[in-house]
């Protein structure tokens, strides 16, 4: 366990990771898995259908320890390609989540 870690140094511990693990049960989208994805580093989630939508097949699943686990050894193992979650990573900005919450709360309007 690290600790703490200074916001300037994480790129780099993220980046020399052999995999990038995201168990979390409870999730929205997973910043942190997609700042792997960014990185070249080949990433496992839990099994969730958020982050299937988010991450589609960029990333490998698992849906409890012993499967997380075996997909953590293959993606070390036998990474998937990092061109297309560095592209997918790409494609989430600042700028497109702004433009699209407004083309939302446009669609509201009466």
């Amino acid at each position: 366990m690290l600790g703490p870690v200074d916001h300037d140094e994480m790129p780099g511990i993220v980046a020399g990771a052999a995999a990038f693990a995201f168990p979390s049960t409870k999730e929205g989208f997973g910043l942190a898995a997609m700042e792997a994805l960014a990185a070249g580093v080949p990433v496992v989630v839990r099994d969730l259908p958020v982050l299937r939508e988010v991450f589609g097949d960029t990333v490998s699943y698992g849906h409890d320890p012993a499967s997380l686990a075996a997909a953590l050894r293959a993606a070390i193992k036998e990474p998937l390609p990092a061109t297309a979650g560095r592209e997918l990573a790409a494609a989430h900005t600042w700028e497109a989540a702004a433009r699209r919450h407004l083309e939302f709360y446009a669609s509201l309007k009466p």
